[in-house]
């Protein structure tokens, strides 16, 4: 891990085979290792601080984020 004040490690590398494991069971099954509604979340948090870099540090609420993805996501046309 590197850090302000340098690296640590956080411990094994043990690589990609778990991983690698479930993106093979998802490809051979099509059901997602992971919920929508945890995807929804991670993806959720990761444009909330985003949007609170743009914003120079500002508070960004994680369910304001998600209200605007779902109102954007209603005008779009498939």
């Amino acid at each position: 891990m590197f850090g302000e004040k340098g690296v640590v490690r956080v411990g094994p590398y043990s690589g990609y085979e778990a991983l690698l494991r479930e993106i093979a069971k998802f490809f051979n099954s099509g059901v997602s290792p992971v919920s929508e509604e945890e995807t929804l979340s991670v993806y959720a948090f990761m444009e909330a601080a985003d949007e609170s870099k743009r914003k120079g540090g500002a508070r960004v609420e994680l369910q304001a984020v998600l209200d605007k993805a779902v109102k954007e996501a209603e005008g779009i046309k498939f």
